[in-house]
């Protein structure tokens, strides 16, 4: 009987142990016979999903990870890049993953400038910009964004890089200095304005939309995305009667001036305002004549063109100097002066100096310039200010500034747009008390996200 029951417990047994075997051996060697194949194969998912199953077995834990990684590779090879920076990153120090992520990245950021997606292809290369080669592309970018039109995302460029020179060469119409006013371009379209509103100047906070801002003698003018054109304040020489107005693409105004100009999609100019009985408007270039830049001014106006001649379309004998000038790339003009800024960053100069004005033959490494009525203002290739003419309201403060992009001349004050989207004040901007006039100043430094509109 006993022995009956021992042939069975030991079949059993054999059984059991088999089965142990096959459960602990046999099985996981063809489980782990069958992801190395995957693996070699370039069925990666499958592979990583096998060695993840098998856990400890032999080196399956070095065979995932090998899979996983392979996996990435594979991915990125393929232009998945998202998916290639996500598996690489989830590596973390496995070889070289932490490279291989930064690759990939660098690899989306061009496919996408490739396609014309130049703020995405930024993002990526901002969140690198170290990497081997991305400032470079960052560069392309900013020429490719400038070729469409897309100023904001060519500005974004300019900033990340520091490459003040290349901010200026956008020409940037997002603040500009009135009379006793300032406006200033918000990034989502929208505008803020301070200081004397007597005339109405002031009175854009329902203005969305827009793309280019201008300040003239106490009024305002608005460039929209649409083309169209909105202006609010003083209007005696119907230098706000811009309603009909269409396919405008640049705008201009002068703090010393009444001239409302619009450059139309077509290069042909449209205008309105200026003193009665002139025929100023008449003279204005258009793009086909090679017109870069305007200028109006309590005198005239001034045409940068673009074989670095300057037309002036006025009757002030002082400003005849102007006819001499050439190899200007940008100029400005005040009340009775005007200056020229030089392709090698020097600066000459026309006109009236009753107030020092003109003194700017020190000046080297200029990138812009603007003035009005007792100053002149010259933005530096590092991103700070230098400044002639009168300092009764502290306007020479400005010199202390950095990290200019962009910077606008008023009669008696300064305003500076930061690279960071701040704005910085000096001199005096409103009527009345100091400290009516430290309010507005108070006001424009705590505006922020300045800058030309996404």
């Amino acid at each position: 009987m006993k022995k009956k029951l021992v042939i069975p417990i030991i079949v059993l047994l054999v059984m059991a142990a088999a089965s142990v075997m096959a459960i602990t051996v046999i099985i996981p060697h063809i489980r782990y016979n069958q992801a190395v194949t995957a693996l070699n194969e370039g069925r990666y998912d499958e592979a990583t999903a096998a060695f993840a199953v098998l856990g400890d077995y032999k080196d399956s834990t070095d065979k995932l990870m090998e899979s996983r990684y392979r996996a990435a590779e594979a991915k990125l090879d393929e232009g998945f890049y998202e998916q290639a920076i996500q598996e690489f990153s989830e590596l973390g120090s496995y070889r070289d993953s932490s490279e291989r992520c930064r690759e990939a990245r660098f690899r989306w950021g061009i496919a996408l400038s490739s396609k014309g997606a130049y703020r995405d292809a930024l993002e990526q290369f901002l969140l690198d910009i170290e990497y081997d080669g991305a400032k470079d592309q960052i560069r392309l970018v900013y020429s490719k964004a400038v070729k469409k039109g897309e100023i904001g995302v060519a500005y974004d460029t300019a900033v990340s890089l520091r490459d003040f020179e290349g901010i200026s060469r956008l020409n940037l119409q997002v603040i500009a200095a009135g009379r006793n006013h300032v406006v200033a371009l918000r990034r989502d379209g929208r505008v803020m304005a301070a200081g004397n509103n007597d005339k109405g100047q002031c009175n854009v906070q329902d203005w969305t939309d827009i793309i280019a801002v201008a300040a003239g003698f106490e009024y305002t003018v608005g460039l929209r995305a649409d083309g169209t054109v909105v202006a609010t304040g003083y209007n005696n020489n119907g230098q706000c009667d811009v309603q009909g107005w269409t396919d405008i693409v640049e705008i201009y105004a002068g703090n010393t001036a009444t001239d409302t100009i619009g450059v139309k999609v077509d290069g042909t100019i449209v205008a309105t305002g200026g003193p009665e009985g002139r025929n100023h408007h008449e003279q204005i270039p258009g793009k086909s004549e090679g017109m870069i830049k305007l200028c109006p001014g309590w005198s005239g106006i001034i045409a940068v063109m673009d074989t670095g001649f300057v037309r002036y379309i006025g009757s002030l004998s002082d400003m005849k100097g102007i006819s001499r000038w050439i190899g200007i790339k940008d100029a400005a003009i005040g009340t009775g002066h005007a200056v020229g800024l030089l392709v090698d960053g020097t600066v000459v100069t026309a006109g009236r100096a009753s107030a020092g004005q003109n003194d700017v033959e020190d000046w080297s490494n200029i990138i812009a310039v603007s003035a009005s009525n007792s100053n002149t203002a010259g933005l530096k290739a590092d991103g700070t200010v230098v400044v002639a003419g009168r300092d009764s309201h502290g306007q020479k403060d400005a010199e202390t500034w950095e990290d200019i992009a962009t910077l606008s001349v008023g009669p008696g004050f300064i305003v500076g747009l930061k690279i960071d989207g701040t704005m910085v004040a000096a001199g005096r901007i409103a009527g009345g008390t100091d400290a009516e006039n430290q309010k507005v100043l108070d006001e424009i430094t705590s505006w922020n996200n300045i800058g030309p509109a996404f």
